[in-house]
Order: C-alpha cells, then structure tokens, then sequence
C-alpha cells in the first residue's frame, strides 16, 4: 500500500469516527435542567377554560403533544378521545395540549364536554389563533409530536390514525 492510499484511509477513519461522535452526542444529549429547551416559536401564552394563563414553555422538557383543533373540525372529537385515551396510558410520561383554534369558551367547552375523558388533557383557548399562524397551519386539525428537547419530530397536518400517534409517541419515549 502506497503512502497515498494510507493517507486516505486515514482520512476516511478520521471522518468516520468524528461522524460517529456527533452523532452520538446528538442523540444521547440531554441539556442541563436549567437551560432553555423549549422553542422560542413556541412560546404562547393561551388561556384555559377556567381562564388561567398556561405558557406553552411550561412543558419544556418533556415530552409533548400539541393539538390544534376546532368543534367544527370533523375528525376532532375522536382524535381528541384517543388522545384523552393515550394520556391515560402514559401519564405523566405524556403531555397532551388541545389548542382551540378561534372559538369563544361556550363553544369550544359545550363540545368537549360531550367527549369522554378530556380531563386527562390540557385544554387552551387561543383566542387569535396564534398558534395555528407561528405552525403555518393549513389543515384541521394539526398534530405536533414534540421531543423533550423541543424539537418538532412530526407534524401532522390533518387527521391522524391511532396507530400512526401510537407510532410516533413510541418514537418520542425511546
């Protein structure tokens, strides 16, 4: 073997394992507990039924669901349902936010509370629609299954099928 051709292999191992070590450390990296993981596009501050403020950057660090949806929406109520129904299953595992696209409180509580089980999940008004702009939302409903460094891993845009969430969430706990 020429000099030549040992220089490239050289080259070639360096490059593997400076490869390997980033991306080790990217998928093994878990930030510091007080350092910032939620995105700044991310950072609403919607009201819940009672009226209360919730900051979306609350839920950093953990893992997130947030669904934008709408009483009118006509897949709404079932996904809303399995998602109640996932929440039970992972608890404090999962965190579930159902984001009301636009709808004044009577409507969007009068249609949740024909729903079984939405007391598992987090219920939010956004009045301005905020979130549905900052996600370019363009479909009803919208699913983002969020990491708990804050990164988006899928975003769903329209309806979604249990077995496609029950796919990513399982993505999202490994």
């Amino acid at each position: 073997m020429n000099r030549k051709n040992i220089f490239i292999a050289l080259l070639i191992l360096v490059g593997l394992l400076l490869t390997g070590s980033a991306l080790y450390y990217f998928l093994s990296y878990e930030p510091p507990a007080d350092e910032s993981t939620f995105r700044e596009e991310y950072a609403l501050v919607l009201k819940d039924y009672a009226g209360n403020d919730v900051e979306l950057s609350d839920f950093r660090r953990k893992i997130l669901i947030v669904y934008a949806w709408a009483s009118w929406c006509p897949y709404c109520g079932k996904e809303l349902e399995y998602l109640s129904e996932l929440k039970g299953r992972y608890g404090d595992e999962l965190s579930i936010v159902a984001v009301n696209r636009a709808e004044p409180l009577v409507e969007a509580k009068d249609f949740t509370d024909k729903l079984q089980g939405m007391d598992r999940l987090v219920l939010l008004l956004d009045s301005s629609d905020a979130l549905y702009k900052q996600i370019d939302g363009f479909a009803m409903p919208e699913t983002i299954f969020i990491n708990s460094r804050g990164d988006i891993i899928y975003h769903q845009r329209g309806p979604i099928k249990p077995e496609e969430v029950d796919a990513k969430v399982s993505e999202l706990m490994q």
